[in-house]
């Protein structure tokens, strides 16, 4: 057996078209949820990444897809914003990443080398006020330093560490965009390259491709796989 993909979050939308993808290419996967290893808590990360070895007894790869939108805590502009919102975005959207990074770099770190993906989004670059989400930007933000000093401890080990940012894709927690009409309308501008939301499986492309040898160059990246979100 091959050494697998750890993917954290694997049955969200992106998480789960990576899933698909890896698996299209023959690439074992170490699969799993917050139902089962709770990345967001401490303690979940490690049981993940010690049950991952149990299982396929090596990983060259890791994707982290755990993400939330904070607009049912009262996530919105500065002015708006919850202290719930705030919190719980900060913890699920950054923490979380920080987390798996902490658990996992090690493991590749002592195979010789490896790959993390980080899943970012390109509304922390851009502002809109039909996506105006202060929690959620300043938390996927925040993911740059995060990963470009995860990539800056991992290079001297043949670790890459990089972060894909795409625009808003087609899945449950986009279901606000997607449904309404005018903002469903807008997308088709936002995102000329995709004409609307993003599918699933356009990131996961990407995500695949950080993964492999082709891009044994990149690290510290951000890529934005965003179908044309952060050109305006």
């Amino acid at each position: 057996m091959g050494a697998a993909v750890l993917v954290a979050g694997s049955r969200g939308g992106i998480g789960g078209a990576v899933v698909a993808e890896l698996e299209r290419q023959g690439v074992p996967v170490a699969g799993f949820d917050r139902d089962e290893f709770d990345v967001t808590s401490p303690g979940g990360a490690e049981s993940a990444v010690e049950w991952a070895l149990s299982v396929h007894g090596e990983i060259s790869g890791v994707v982290h897809a755990v993400g939330m939108s904070g607009r049912r805590l009262g996530d919105g502009s500065v002015l708006d914003c919850s202290d719930e919102a705030w919190a719980e975005v900060h913890r699920v959207n950054l923490e979380s990443v920080f987390r798996l990074l902490r658990a996992a770099m090690p493991v590749l770190v002592d195979r010789g080398g490896g790959s993390v993906v980080v899943i970012g989004s390109g509304l922390a670059s851009t502002l809109d006020d039909d996506f105006l989400t202060v929690a959620y930007a300043a938390a996927k933000g925040a993911l740059v330093p995060l990963v470009r000093s995860a990539a800056f401890t991992g290079a001297r080990h043949g670790v890459r560490v990089n972060l894909v940012s795409p625009g808003v894709v087609d899945t449950a927690m986009a279901r606000r965009a997607i449904t309404d009409p005018e903002l469903s309308a807008r997308l088709v501008d936002l995102q000329p390259l995709a004409a609307g939301p993003q599918t699933p499986g356009s990131v996961a492309a990407t995500v695949a491709w950080l993964l492999g040898a082709e891009s044994a160059a990149i690290t510290g990246a951000v890529v934005p796989a965003d179908g044309g979100w952060t050109l305006r």
